[in-house]
């Protein structure tokens, strides 16, 4: 049960996908502005009404939980690291759910943080 590469990928994944969701209801609330502190209710009224935001927010805050499980089964040392796998989902996720183009630079960054995670795996 505390198979700690698992536990860490699920967490990341959705993790991940919670800012997709995030991103997406932001996106969809069109209209919604924060320029004065006199906008603040109207907006946060705005995002209390989107779906998405609040999905997005939900799964963030599963993935709080379950990461406090996993910080109970695990070494901090080792586990914190592999959350880079975030960045790694948040970008493939990006490029293929929300149309956002990454640059050659953006994929070497993402080739240079799985050879590192690559490196902490092993032993």
């Amino acid at each position: 049960m505390k198979n700690m590469f698992l536990w860490v990928l699920i967490y990341t994944l959705i993790l991940a996908f919670s800012q997709i969701l995030i991103k997406m209801g932001l996106s969809n609330s069109s209209g919604l502005s924060l320029r004065t502190h006199k906008e603040l209710v109207p907006f946060l009224a705005g995002l209390i009404k989107s779906p998405l935001l609040i999905l997005g927010v939900t799964l963030m805050a599963s993935s709080f939980i379950l990461w406090i499980y996993i910080l109970s089964w695990f070494k901090l040392s080792v586990v914190f690291p592999l959350t880079a796998m975030t960045y790694i989902f948040v970008a493939f996720f990006a490029h293929f759910i929300l149309g956002e183009t990454l640059a050659l630079l953006n994929y070497c960054g993402v080739a240079f943080i799985a050879a590192g995670m690559f490196f902490l795996l092993l032993k």
